[in-house]
């Protein structure tokens, strides 16, 4: 399933999961994953902190616990 990251609301943290064919891994921007769902479950990260999650709700409510004022 490939997204188009220009349709994307938020597309500024996003890291969208990709598979090198070299290698046979899953690749989400630096990080490198032997299994899809390892690579999906980390592809939404904080920009403050490096915190990975699963879904943009998840990174928004990290956000204000975290890193509020």
């Amino acid at each position: 399933m490939d997204i188009d990251r220009a349709k994307l609301k938020y597309k500024i943290n996003y890291n969208p999961v990709t598979f090198n064919f070299s290698n046979k891994t899953y690749e989400n921007g630096s990080e490198v994953y032997s299994k899809y769902e390892y690579a999906r479950a980390n592809h939404w990260k904080c920009d403050k902190c490096d915190f990975r999650c699963t879904s943009f709700r998840k990174l928004k409510q990290h956000k204000v616990e975290q890193h509020s004022y």
